[in-house]
């Protein structure tokens, strides 16, 4: 009797240690399933007003996102291929509707902030290689006056200005007289460096 005992313990000791193991590796699978089912039923929601959002909010639910996956990502190890795969498509469909209204902000606001920084040249089509220099000449005195206040996103639409202007110089590149051209470069550059310096 003792022997069966003796033969019995260590069998039924290794058998409870594989059923609590089992447990936790049950209980933890959970907890990962329950986590990324939050995850996705928050970018459902999220995404599914993004339009009607204010800048405000969206920049909220933005940071919301970071706090999110940097937390997710934490627990990948623990994640099986395919809710890996599924937890990559999450964070994909969140990232796209953000893509989304960036857009929609720029386009809305672009053509107000052309009219700030370029004044009557605002219409590309009126810019030639006769007057040119001057529209960059008049883009850099309204960033000079304007900027002190500009966050990182004013920094963007007014880059984004130049991004256009240097479109519709692209165009009319073949006439423009070489004295133009220096001076263009060094305004385009000191443009550069003001954002750079904005962004230390």
């Amino acid at each position: 009797m003792k022997r069966i005992f003796r033969i019995l313990t260590p069998l039924l000791f290794t058998t409870c240690l594989l059923m609590v193991m089992s447990s936790c590796s049950a209980t933890k699978e959970q907890q990962v399933e329950d986590d990324l089912g939050d995850f996705r039923a928050w970018v459902s929601n999220a995404t599914s007003n993004a339009a009607d959002r204010t800048e405000e909010d969206w920049k909220r639910a933005r940071e919301d996102f970071k706090i999110r996956t940097e937390e997710l990502d934490r627990k990948q190890e623990n994640f099986s291929s395919e809710l890996q795969q599924d937890y990559q498509s999450l964070k994909q469909e969140f990232q796209d509707a953000d893509e989304e209204y960036q857009r929609s902000l720029t386009g809305e606001g672009l053509a107000e902030w052309e009219q700030s920084l370029l004044g009557q040249w605002a219409d590309a089509d009126s810019i030639d290689e006769n007057n040119v220099r001057e529209v960059y000449i008049t883009f850099m005195e309204n960033v000079r006056a304007q900027k002190e206040n500009w966050t990182n996103e004013d920094w963007e639409m007014a880059k984004q200005v130049l991004d256009k202007l240097n479109e519709r110089k692209n165009e009319i590149s073949g006439n423009i007289p070489t004295d133009s051209e220096v001076k263009i470069k060094a305004l385009q550059m000191e443009f550069h460096t003001l954002e750079t310096a904005a962004d230390l």
